[in-house]
């Protein structure tokens, strides 16, 4: 604002107009110059502030946006699809929607005379460092570390000998259908055919084992055919067979599926998620010396079934039932390294049950080799 030329334009030319006039011109110089310029550069200096303010503030937010974006896509890869190594996936949150889908059943579906076959989890997530194991049906975590660092009974060694056994002392153990959700009160699927029972998954350890190097023999009878009750006394005489005719087999795997009702008489349906498919949970068997004192090595078959699990744990996690821990033998003691493998149960489908024996045969390839 100019005051002079404001001042000015008045046109009273008497002396009282002419002080009046002078007066008030100087009176408004003095408001100009002590109340309106220091209003205004106080105004374009908070326009600046509040401009600058303004300008960091939406560039705080825009920051701590793609922060929050950057941050949230990272925990996603890790927990999605970042591997822990280059064959093996983080399977816990691998496919959210598949894992949340994968225990959901509609009971009412089930026909009237009929059970259902329940998808559930059996898995034990175990404190870093630690495993679970089932002792005599009693679940707990034991230290890992100890069985880690001790080497394995056997070391392994590049041979064109055997060196494993394959065995199904109840080879008729069978699955249900795939997409099967019931199933009659009290049904136990058994087959004598090779491709519908427990026989046709000690195929895939035979081709994987051979595949690495290491010879395997699979036996492909369905030992319970014969008697049940005798099983495991008929598998003994095949076991010193194999090894009276191949003396180099070191370790020996009898394969078999487990069988377990729930509470309400369904079926359960063991399953958890493996690189983004629905697969059968594993267990480890192992027998102790409780009832039978020739089972002298049984601690070198637990030390090598808790490498194998927490291997799994690690690359797996939710595919590994607790490590069962039994009073008598399964004929573990034949061999230097011998285990009891229950894969899925009775209300899996072969499917799920292949790709956990897949899973589970290239990690005992690995942990045979690197002792």
């Amino acid at each position: 604002m100019d005051a002079n030329r404001l001042f000015m334009k008045m046109k009273d030319t008497s002396e009282q107009s002419y002080k009046a006039r002078q007066n008030l011109y100087l009176l408004g110089r003095a408001f100009i110059k002590y109340v309106v310029f220091p209003l205004v550069i106080c105004a374009v200096l908070a326009g600046g502030v509040f401009t600058a303010a303004d300008s960091v503030t939406k560039e705080k937010t825009s920051r701590n946006g793609m922060f929050l974006k950057f941050e949230k896509a990272e925990k996603s890869s890790k927990s999605k699809t970042s591997p822990p190594d280059e064959n093996c996936e983080d399977v816990r949150d691998y496919d959210e929607d598949l894992l949340q889908r994968l225990y959901e059943f509609d009971g009412t579906a089930v026909p009237d005379g009929y059970v259902g076959i329940v998808p559930v989890s059996l898995y034990r997530e175990a404190d870093e460092g630690c495993v679970y194991v089932s002792d005599a049906g009693d679940k707990k975590q034991i230290d890992a570390e100890p069985y880690l660092q001790k080497p394995l009974a056997v070391t392994y060694e590049e041979s064109d000998e055997y060196q494993v056994l394959i065995i199904h002392t109840h080879g008729t153990e069978a699955f249900s259908a795939d997409g099967a959700f019931y199933t009659e009160p009290g049904s136990y699927p058994r087959s004598a055919v090779k491709d519908e029972n427990v026989v046709c998954l000690g195929d895939i350890f035979e081709d994987i084992f051979n595949a690495a190097g290491i010879k395997a023999l699979h036996c492909e009878i369905p030992i319970d055919k014969e008697s049940y009750s005798k099983a495991y006394s008929n598998a003994a005489k095949i076991i010193k067979e194999y090894i009276k005719k191949y003396p180099t087999i070191k370790y020996m795997f009898d394969i078999h599926r487990d069988a377990i009702e729930l509470s309400d008489g369904s079926k359960a349906r063991m399953v958890t998620a493996a690189d983004g498919q629905i697969a059968a949970q594993l267990m480890f068997v192992v027998g102790s010396d409780r009832l039978e004192d020739e089972n002298v090595n049984w601690r070198d078959n637990l030390t090598l079934a808790i490498k194998l699990q927490y291997a799994l744990d690690e690359k797996y996690p939710g595919l590994m039932r607790p490590i069962n821990i039994k009073q008598g033998a399964f004929n573990q003691y034949y061999t230097p390294l011998s285990v009891l493998i229950e894969v899925g149960s009775d209300g899996n489908s072969i499917v799920e049950a292949k790709r956990s024996a897949k899973i589970l045969a290239e990690q005992m390839v690995k942990t045979i080799m690197e002792n």
